[in-house]
């Protein structure tokens, strides 16, 4: 299974959540949601933690230019898990 598609829907749904108004969100219901978010991901094991920050750095790469912002993203997550492993 390609999980790539799945990991930048996660990001995009991150990046939108805190890109939002008031208007589009509530700001605390987008902060329990990454909250939530945060707290699944907490659940993986040191070595899917490790494979899971690969796919960031890879999804990153991969959209360097034609997506900046979800790529600045996909590192920011990446940097902040690897220091959880």
């Amino acid at each position: 299974m390609n999980v790539e598609p799945v990991v930048v829907a996660m990001v995009c749904a991150i990046e939108m959540l805190d890109h939002a108004t008031e208007e589009q969100a509530d700001s605390s219901f987008a902060v329990e949601v990454q909250t939530t978010m945060g707290e699944y991901l907490n659940e993986l094991t040191h070595d899917d933690l490790r494979e899971f920050c690969d796919i960031l750095v890879r999804i990153a790469d991969q959209r360097a230019t034609d997506d900046p912002l979800i790529a600045e993203y996909c590192r920011r997550m990446a940097a902040g898990y690897s220091t959880r492993g």
